[in-house]
């Protein structure tokens, strides 16, 4: 009998976590959970936090997505690696258009306490999605091209990216956290598939199974 790949299992929870939580959304069963993580996030609020977080949440933006999108294909065009660029590209296009499905499906209204403007529907968060698509991408590409030091850096950067940017959403009120939860979790599951074809291509994994064949 063929043994069932563990990422398989991975993708089905996550799938049903995503389901979950989309009926609740739906049925607005989330709101007091959302509203007293956002009143105990702004108790931080103040001018240097909301800067910084302000220029995170632009490089998340369609137009912060494409400038730094530009930038990282030129960085792999010159080191040659043209061809890795293209599971960022795949990635991200599959997790906005994925987000643009759902948040007409869904349609639910952004946080009555926002105070940025924001237009559109408010589940998922489309800047989370993109951003964790982007550097998530990047950290599985680093993971399998870069070693020594450098490498835990820069996983360490881009995950932090990652992870302000969903507090960035929260905190100026544009989504709810559940919003950004269900971006992680669609997020989490494209980068799983991703990583599966990644390592296919790499042929990473391919000399471990052959030992462990040889050793049998």
């Amino acid at each position: 009998m063929k043994k069932i790949r563990k990422e398989y299992y991975f993708i089905a929870v996550l799938l049903i976590l995503f389901f979950v939580l989309t009926l609740l959304v739906a049925s607005n069963k989330t709101i007091k959970l959302d509203e007293s993580v956002f009143n105990k996030l702004i108790l931080i609020k103040n001018k240097p936090t909301t800067e910084s977080l302000r220029v995170i949440t632009h490089l998340a933006s369609t137009i912060g997505i494409i400038v730094i999108g530009g930038i990282i294909g030129a960085v792999f065009l010159v080191r040659k690696k043209l061809s890795d660029f293209k599971y960022v590209v795949i990635n991200v296009v599959l997790g906005a258009g994925s987000m643009y499905v759902i948040k007409h499906f869904i349609k639910r209204v952004r946080p009555s306490w926002k105070w940025i403007v924001q237009d559109g529907f408010s589940y998922p968060s489309g800047h989370t999605i993109c951003a964790m698509l982007l550097y998530g991408t990047l950290i599985l590409l680093v993971a399998k091209r870069i070693k020594g030091k450098k490498k835990n850096i820069l996983i360490a950067l881009l995950s932090l990216m990652i992870v302000l940017t969903g507090v960035s959403r929260i905190y100026f009120g544009a989504h709810y956290l559940t919003d950004v939860v269900a971006s992680v979790i669609l997020g989490s599951i494209i980068l799983i598939v991703s990583n599966m074809f990644m390592n296919k291509e790499f042929n990473i994994g391919k000399d471990k199974t052959k030992k462990a064949i040889q050793t049998k």
